[in-house]
């Protein structure tokens, strides 16, 4: 019988937002770290990152996740309040307990040393802060003295239990425990405390804010020592993270820098310039056994060297919002740089060397794949473009909300307004036929003739066209329609009659993609599932593979044929993944 396999996991990148802070989640054991993203918590190998679980049980978007001290479990607290508490021992990662905890969004959890309590931080109504037994949900410590969201928390790690948390009220909180109990209010900071962490041994704990400083405190009283330097960082520091053995610690700011300091001295001993771009600014680090990162507010997760602090040993990139296109070159992940679209990228084709690019800015762009670099050829649109496909070198037609238009080399050669408002594009291998599909429940088949497209013929459908795509034999034409998930397949030497048709995904259909070898064609869905069709049978019958929540809680928003038995997919999840196709 036919199967797919998934292959591997490129997975998004941690969600950013400026001047919030993202917290990367630490392992016990120093193998894996975590991060959320949409409906996901993603656990990801330290040594390679490219190995990923992802876990996406919550109902509404998880914000913050931590491993229990014993690594058994992890605890993960999403933007409606509750806390979900779930094994890290079995693939289902079965679920052991969820709790509404607090009226609004959690932004800190933390676990006692023992593993028995949690405490949870965030947004509230009444109260912003809970300690609770992870057992029962019962409430063990009450942090009531914060006026508004909790930022941070966190535990002593050794006995005696202590706990401190930090807050947009600009304080840090001490609590004794259990059950855990407002012991001092600390006001040193003049701005939002963004982040609180212990050191391993128990002996400080370090606040960072808003204000560029980060205050130490002694351990088991609270009183303050002394800050990092006179001044942490010029910008508010996001994330704080101390060295395995608790004698240095690692800030990052929003100055561009991360540094290293030493905790008995508080001076700095190394310092990282990340950049000079507003997408350079560090929101979140973590240091993890040999492992020093920082997160970039472009959502890059940057590997540090300490000996080397000019040039990071490592750089992940990746997406970290919805992927809307997926073309396959055999470069690495890197950023087009230099003048990019100002608005959201919609579709692209690659022309040999040459990448082509429309967005909602009304343009299409050309930048050269090799050097990563967009150029200066830039065309501007008359309308906003929903596709857009290659005729030849350089020469790409777009389909845009009011017009059809043919683009070479950055220049507008031809235009013209329609009424039946394009939704998409595709040229046949002669590089003459085009098929256009629209909302007005039709398919347009034009000619491109002596640098001009002439209409041809015009195919009634029973709903809004979503895609078209030629095979790559140009046999047939398959037509994706809306609200109704319909799938038709038309044969382009028979005059575009309708030879197949089936509507057997229950989301609405997003995506298409032709094999290689023209005898399969994989269409991907809103309920996240991706079908792999096989045109020797009948459509009703002849699904060859069915990929049930292949981006689960999510859309396939784009499909792309490696090779005839290799798959890869993309999804508002922001994750690319690869499947191998066996075929029976």
């Amino acid at each position: 019988m036919s199967s797919a396999e998934l292959r591997c996991i490129f997975p998004s990148l941690p969600r950013t937002n400026r001047g919030e802070f993202t917290v990367l989640g630490a392992d016990p054991k120093n193998e894996n770290f975590l991060y959320c993203n949409g409906q996901n918590v993603y656990i990801r190998d330290l040594n390679n990152p490219s190995k990923c679980d992802i876990y996406s049980e919550h109902t509404k978007e998880p914000v913050v996740a931590e491993y229990s001290p014993t690594r058994f479990y992890i605890c993960s607290g999403d933007k409606g309040g509750k806390v979900r508490i779930w094994d890290t021992i079995n693939a289902e990662h079965i679920l052991k307990n969820e709790f509404q905890v607090l009226g609004g969004m959690v932004k800190a959890v933390g676990w006692t040393p023992d593993s028995q309590k949690i405490g949870v931080g965030g947004e509230g109504r009444e109260f912003y802060g809970k300690v609770i037994t992870m057992d029962s949900g019962n409430t063990v410590g009450d942090p009531h003295g914060h006026s508004k969201s909790i930022n941070s928390l966190a535990f002593k790690p050794t006995r005696p239990f202590r706990m401190a948390t930090a807050s947009e009220d600009f304080t840090v909180q001490f609590l004794e425990g259990p059950p855990f109990k407002v012991k001092q209010a600390l006001k040193h900071h003049s701005n939002f405390v963004n982040c609180i962490r212990y050191s391993p041994t128990g002996d400080v704990f370090i606040s960072g804010g808003h204000d560029g400083l980060a205050v130490v405190y002694d351990g088991k009283t609270s009183e303050k020592i002394g800050t990092l330097g006179e001044k942490t960082h010029n910008g508010g520091i996001y994330g704080l993270s101390f060295s395995p053995d608790g004698k240095e610690v690692l800030t990052v700011s929003g100055d561009k820098t991360a540094k290293i300091w030493d905790v008995e001295s508080r001076q700095n001993v190394v310092t990282f310039k990340m950049g000079e771009n507003l997408s350079d600014m560090q929101v979140g680090c973590l240091w993890s056994g040999d492992y020093i990162m920082t997160l970039s507010l472009s959502g890059y997760i940057n590997y540090l060297d300490r000996n080397n602090p000019s040039t990071p040993i490592r750089i992940q990139k990746g997406h970290n919002k919805t992927i809307t296109s997926l073309v396959v070159d055999g470069t690495s992940c890197e950023a087009i740089n230099d003048k990019s679209h100002t608005n959201q990228v919609i579709d692209m084709v690659i022309d040999g060397d040459t990448l082509i690019t429309v967005g909602i800015d009304d343009t299409c762009r050309y930048s050269t794949i090799s050097t990563c670099q967009y150029n200066s050829k830039s065309c501007p649109l008359p309308s906003q473009p929903r596709k857009v496909s290659s005729l030849s070198e350089n020469f790409v037609v777009v389909a845009c909300i009011k017009h059809i238009v043919v683009v070479d080399d950055g220049t507008s050669k031809f235009q013209q307004e329609v009424k039946w408002e394009p939704t998409c594009v595709d040229v046949h291998c002669n590089k003459s036929t085009v098929a256009f599909g629209s909302t007005m429940n039709e398919v347009h088949i034009f000619e491109y003739i002596g640098g001009s497209l002439t209409g041809k013929q015009k195919i009634k459908v029973e709903d809004d066209v979503i895609n078209v795509k030629f095979s790559p034999d140009g046999a047939y034409l398959v037509v994706i329609t809306g609200s109704k998930r319909n799938i038709k397949l038309y044969s382009v030497g028979d005059n575009f009659n309708l030879v197949n048709t089936s509507s057997k995904q229950t989301g609405k259909l997003f995506s298409v993609a032709w094999c290689p070898n023209s005898q399969y064609l994989a269409t991907g869905s809103l309920d996240g599932s991706i079908v792999v069709w096989n045109l020797n049978t009948k459509l009703h019958k002849n699904i060859e593979v069915f990929i049930r929540e292949a981006h689960k809680k999510g859309n396939v928003q784009c499909l792309q044929w490696l090779s005839n038995n290799v798959l890869l997919s993309a999804g508002n999840d922001c994750c690319i993944k690869q499947w191998n196709i066996k075929y029976e």
